[in-house]
């Protein structure tokens, strides 16, 4: 395993650095002569020296780091250099305050570096508002092309997942407690009031908190900081949805002292690039800001986007093969000639929150955040009860099952290829099996001798629920004693409510179904109680919109306390902080299930963890345009619930021996920027320690439905990352990313299974050689090389070519067992053995986009914007961006190909076109 490292180690040792060094700062607001509006994304540079910066949605530039002396500052303003001032640096910050500048165009409405509105162009990615610095926000080469070039192939940089980075809404925190990760769709469809973001990227110091090891994200959407303007939105795509249209109106900041921001869109399509999945979306924003005096500022914020979207899924290889299409989704069928999809998520969990900005002195600045998140998040799926199995892919339906019977395989495969109700849900069939299922429940609800008849319901459709209720409370400070010193710090409380149930959303033409539990029949035969899902509510008569089944609250809090400290000097600039955490949760259930009755109702045992966290590092200043830092950090995470839990449907019991996850991270990193060159070359080593994974499957050794519980999951991430952009000349700008990551598992984590339906342990602390076996589902090496074209009449055009390898299907921990190889010789059986214990890498890809982008300027002084990016454009549909081996394993004949790997694969050719007018 360290052999795999020698080259990384050394180079981490070579390259060290960290943070950012301030030494003195110029600022200024460049606004339009003509109409008073702030001058929004021109480049603004220093004569005789490689400095640049972009001005942002109020017209703001700053540089830093500059040394004593005269300096001339320029602006290129529609293909024209402009001088903004003159400026004299001594030992103190200069700010030139508002320079008005003479304009031939508009400006502050659209310029020849934001013709680009990438915020038209993707859910919810938006461009820089902030201030240039090092590695801040979109300006990272590396961080742009993650998220824009190389998303569709599941790339993450770092091989981070979400819960190793924090995101910030205005001030509230939006990971959610249970697993750690963010529900983007509670905002999708707002995207230009979503544009004025800060990403501090990894280990870097920040004022908003202390951070994952993938950095946090700051949106700020105080009215008063929205762009001043009025826009309408149309977008076509055949991605997600068909159409959206979007519309949004800032005032900025009003003499008066009031500020407004209101935005919303409508998202459609009768199906995506996948068929079946359908989009119904909407969205709305509110934002009110005002000013009292000059030390304060309130904010109100209300939004959410409710949304109805059809989902797809992986399949097995046989069936793209047989299909001759790497798109079939099994979830959905034909009904009454139209599609519908089985498998629907149904989300709308708004967001209201109230903040409030107090500039006590020049010193001192307090920003408190109140948040509360509520609603629905579902996601429907069929459910059956003493009836054959009806999804279409079911590898018992699967032509592959029959392969001892060539004459039934080729007639099977046949009828998929040629008849949509064999290969796709068959809904008539659903319905007819309701219609005619007469039946008389006896006892019904409870009640002796009441019986009811009617048409029971031999298949439903049904919505399982995770709806989270979030309260928040988050207030953060900034101290600048002097001007080498600053001190952030801050308080955090999350009280997170995960309500978990699930509801009857169509009955399929049935008139009733009744909440038993279909698998205790065969696993308690001679116990009746274990078939009822609630005793306190037995032999229930359930309807259309009821509950069912299971019905729990998780309910999580965390407080948390942070301080970190700042020392600039001259040549390095320093910073440390610390963390304080307290996180706890407990069960509460709503049903009293048969199985456990004595251990599903009511509330359970409060499971708390203790947590810390430190930070550190320091930045050399080589020169002003040459940087190395180097930064790392040691905490501890508390388990998820979610993982934690063994079927909290139905019981409250944990994994044995839950603690704390810890976790090291540490970099170092070279940037350069000059005026035509930037880059930067970052080394990376982060370890995860003490993970726990929780699966439920059916197990066919043990023939029965297990909960497969893996504690002691060790795994590193380490590798080195580049981005280099330069400008050629005005008209051509090139840009090089690229990524060499190898994230892998170190350790041998101990499984426990236990009966699913029961307390039974079926095994305890068996051993899962999973040590050296790669991270699965996401590249660990990828690159971009693109070129930007400026052409004359603000035209621009894009061309990127992306590439990605080496991705592993996640393995199954059970074939990685001596059990799961038991009886198989590695000597005379070599090829099964590998077989079965081997880790499938899939094969590399490489696509091509297109960016086309154009703006026009009315007589009016209003700007109609033209806005299309077309990805995968060679359409190669053969590209395979990720995968999963079943957790079902045959142990009797060791056959891996009776529950065969899932695949998914990247879009073909793909667009996103859009027409904005701002007025």
């Amino acid at each position: 395993m360290f052999q795999r490292f020698n080259r990384l180690f050394f180079l981490l040792i070579f390259l060290t650095n960290v943070g950012l060094l301030k030494g003195q700062s110029l600022s200024g607001q460049l606004l339009s002569e003509e109409n008073n509006s702030p001058i929004i994304g021109v480049k603004v540079f220093l004569e005789n020296n490689n400095k640049e910066v972009i001005t942002n949605a109020s017209g703001n530039f700053r540089f830093v780091d500059l040394e004593k002396g005269n300096y001339k500052v320029k602006a290129f303003i529609n293909g024209k250099v402009v001088e903004v001032g003159m400026a004299d640096i001594n030992n103190a910050d200069t700010n030139l305050g508002t320079i008005t500048v003479k304009t031939s165009v508009d400006v502050s409405k659209s310029n020849d570096l934001s013709i680009i509105d990438f915020s038209d162009l993707a859910g919810n990615e938006s461009e820089n508002d902030n201030y240039s610095g090092l590695l801040n926000a979109s300006q990272d080469i590396i961080g742009n092309a993650a998220a824009f070039n190389l998303s569709f192939a599941r790339f993450r940089m770092r091989g981070y997942t979400n819960e190793d980075s924090d995101l910030m809404i205005n001030g509230m925190p939006m990971n959610d407690l249970d697993d750690g990760r963010i529900l983007w769709n509670a905002w999708a469809g707002l995207n230009d009031v979503f544009r004025v973001q800060t990403d501090i990227m990894n280990l870097q110091a920040n004022e908003f908190g202390f951070g994952g090891i993938g950095g946090i994200r700051m949106i700020d959407l105080r009215a008063s900081d929205q762009r001043k303007q009025k826009k309408a939105v149309y977008t076509a795509s055949n991605r997600t949805y068909q159409h959206r249209v979007m519309y949004t109106q800032s005032t900025g900041m009003q003499k008066n002292g009031w500020a407004f921001s209101f935005s919303g869109s409508i998202r459609y399509g009768e199906t995506g690039y996948i068929k079946g999945t359908n989009m119904l979306g909407a969205s709305y924003f509110v934002s009110v800001d005002k000013k009292i005096g000059n030390k304060h500022l309130l904010n109100a914020l209300f939004f959410g986007a409710p949304l109805r979207r059809g989902r797809s899924s992986g399949a097995v290889q046989e069936m793209y093969d047989i299909l001759n299409d790497n798109f079939y989704n099994p979830n959905w069928g034909y009904q009454n000639g139209e599609v519908r999809n089985s498998r629907e998520y149904i989300t709308n969990q708004p967001v209201a929150m109230i903040r409030h900005d107090f500039s006590i002195n020049r010193k001192f600045k307090l920003s408190t955040t109140v948040g509360y998140q509520f609603g629905t998040f579902g996601s429907t799926r069929l459910d059956w009860y003493d009836a054959p199995d009806p999804r279409p892919d079911y590898y018992r339906k699967l032509p592959s099952y029959y392969k001892s019977d060539p004459y039934y395989k080729d007639l099977l495969t046949n009828q998929f290829v040629n008849d949509v109700n064999t290969r796709q849900i068959n809904w008539d069939q659903l319905y007819d099996a309701n219609n005619s299922r007469f039946y008389s429940f006896q006892n019904a609800n409870g009640i002796p001798g009441n019986t009811v008849s009617g048409k029971m319901a031999a298949y439903i459709l049904e919505q399982e629920h995770f709806d989270s209720e979030k309260k928040t409370l988050n207030s953060v400070f900034t101290f600048v004693p002097n001007r080498k010193f600053t001190i952030n710090g801050g308080v955090q409380y999350i009280n997170d409510i995960t309500h978990n149930y699930r509801e009857i959303e169509d009955l399929l033409g049935a008139e009733f179904y009744i909440d038993l539990d279909r698998f205790s029949t065969q696993d308690f035969p001679d116990n009746p109680e274990a078939l009822q899902n609630d005793l306190n509510r037995p032999n229930r008569i359930v309807k259309e919109g009821d509950r069912l089944g299971h019905d729990y609250d998780i309910n999580l809090t965390k407080a948390s306390a942070w301080l970190q400290g700042q020392i600039q000097t001259k040549r390095v600039d320093y910073f440390v902080a610390v963390q304080l955490s307290h996180t706890s949760f407990f069960r509460e259930g709503f049903t009293k299930n048969g199985r456990f009755p004595d251990n599903s109702f009511g509330k359970s045992e409060v499971h708390s963890f203790l947590n810390y966290g430190v930070k550190g590092g320091a930045t050399l200043k080589i020169d002003g345009n040459n940087y190395l830092s180097v930064r790392a950090t040691q905490k501890t995470r508390a388990p998820f619930s979610r993982q934690a839990y063994l079927s909290p449907r139905i019981k409250d019991a944990v994994v044995e021996g839950l603690e704390n996850e810890e976790i090291f991270s540490a970099d170092i990193s070279y940037e350069l920027r000059y005026s035509r060159l930037k880059g930067r070359v970052s080394a990376y080593y982060s370890t995860f320690k003490n993970q726990i994974s929780n699966d439920v499957f059916y197990h066919d050794d043990l023939t029965t439905f297990v909960n497969y519980a893996m504690t002691g999951i060790d795994k590193l991430h380490a590798g080195v990352e580049m981005g280099v952009e330069y400008q050629i000349s005005p008209m051509f700008t090139f840009m090089v990313m690229g990524n060499v990551g190898e994230y892998f598992y170190t350790s041998r984590p101990l499984v426990t299974i236990n009966r699913d339906n029961s307390a039974e342990v079926l095994v305890k602390n068996r051993e899962v050689f999973l040590e050296n076996y790669f991270v699965g589902g996401l590249p660990q090496k990828a690159a971009v090389v693109g070129l930007d074209i400026f052409l004359k009449d603000y035209w621009r055009v894009d061309l990127n070519v992306n590439a990605f390898a080496d991705i592993y299907l996640d393995p199954n921990p059970d074939r990685r067992t001596s059990e799961g190889v038991d009886l198989v010789d590695p000597v005379n059986n070599a090829e099964l053995y590998r077989t079965i214990v081997g880790q499938e890498k899939l094969p590399g890809g490489v696509t091509l986009d297109v960016g086309i982008f154009k703006s026009w300027r009315l007589k009016n002084r209003d700007f109609i914007r033209f806005n299309a990016n077309i990805s995968n454009v060679l359409n190669n549909k053969n590209i395979r961006t990720g995968g999963f081996e079943q957790l079902r394993y045959d142990f009797v004949e060791k056959d891996v190909d009776l529950f065969p790997s899932r695949y998914f694969y990247a879009f073909g050719t793909n667009y996103v076109v859009s027409l904005s007018y701002i007025f």
